[in-house]
């Protein structure tokens, strides 16, 4: 999706940029994943003044334990007025963690314009007041909010296009909560020499909105090992955006059901340095209307 991003989508999650139809011709895999810019996408006017949102993370664990996490999200596209309306354009999302012992955690993701440089990832630990960079396979993986999506995933489907090829299975027609929404099938397979979390991937794409509506992980022995699901979808701004996302690890059992809410464009704008990675420590969610 040349889009906001899919938060999650994740949250979210949830990278913030313009979505643009698919041509309905000659269009092939990889074009349709370049357009892509994660697994929960919202949309919006063409305008980088930025969005803010809510999201709230279910966790149900295949031991029975269950988990919640509140989120207060704020993400913004640098929109550059010089440039083709299809021009990638740098996204970044702050995820504050609300209540709880998380208190004051906060994920921030920056998602560069350049499609040949990887999306960067930071984590705020409150209690330590440190600001740590996710660099490694082994940081990036980590669950987050506890839920079945990793910290890679909700940065979204931007980054599958560089371990990635994509081919068009067939087009067909799905359900989306009450609704029935076309799609393109498309099977992803890891580029030579890359390696990837899946061994193959499966990707349901909106041909209208060009957001995933379902993504399906298989590993090496052909078994599907994780899947996310968008179980309903809300209305942004006259553009079709998830409203509540399921993800799935078929290995433990685990269930994680992500929830948007509260979606406005914050009055004003949002405050130059928001996504400053030196500012996380001084952020206040009061100051955003949350």
């Amino acid at each position: 999706m040349k889009c906001i991003r899919n938060v999650l989508t994740a949250a979210a999650a949830i990278t913030i940029v313009v979505c643009a139809t698919a041509a309905a011709f000659a269009v092939t895999g990889d074009d349709i994943l370049n357009r892509m810019q994660d697994t929960f996408s919202i949309g919006g006017a063409d305008s980088g003044e930025g969005i803010l949102l809510s999201i709230a993370v279910l966790n149900q664990y295949g031991s029975g334990i269950t988990t919640d996490y509140n989120l207060a999200v704020a993400a913004e596209t640098i929109i550059d007025p010089k440039k083709p309306s299809d021009a990638d354009e740098t996204s970044h999302a702050l995820m504050y963690f609300v209540g709880g012992d998380d208190e004051g955690m906060i994920f921030l993701l920056s998602t560069p314009e350049a499609k040949s440089e990887k999306s960067r990832m930071w984590l705020y630990i409150s209690s330590f007041g440190l600001t740590k960079e996710l660099v490694s396979d082994e940081d990036q993986s980590g669950n987050f909010a506890g839920s079945t999506l990793s910290y890679a995933d909700i940065a979204g489907a931007g980054d599958l296009r560089d371990d990635y090829s994509a081919t068009i299975l067939r087009e067909e027609t799905i359900v989306v909560g009450s609704e029935e929404r076309a799609v393109w099938v498309l099977e992803l397979t890891p580029k030579p020499g890359v390696d990837t979390d899946y061994a193959r991937m499966l990707l349901w794409v909106d041909k209208e909105e060009d957001m995933f509506l379902r993504l399906e992980g298989y590993n090496a022995s052909g078994a599907r090992t994780k899947e996310i699901v968008v179980a309903s979808l809300g209305t942004f701004e006259d553009r079709r955006i998830p409203d509540v996302m399921v993800g799935r690890d078929l290995e433990t059992g685990d269930v994680s059901t992500i929830t948007l809410s509260g979606i406005r464009r914050p009055a004003g704008g949002l405050p130059e340095g928001t996504f400053d990675p030196a500012n996380l420590g001084r952020f206040d969610p009061s100051a955003y209307g949350f």
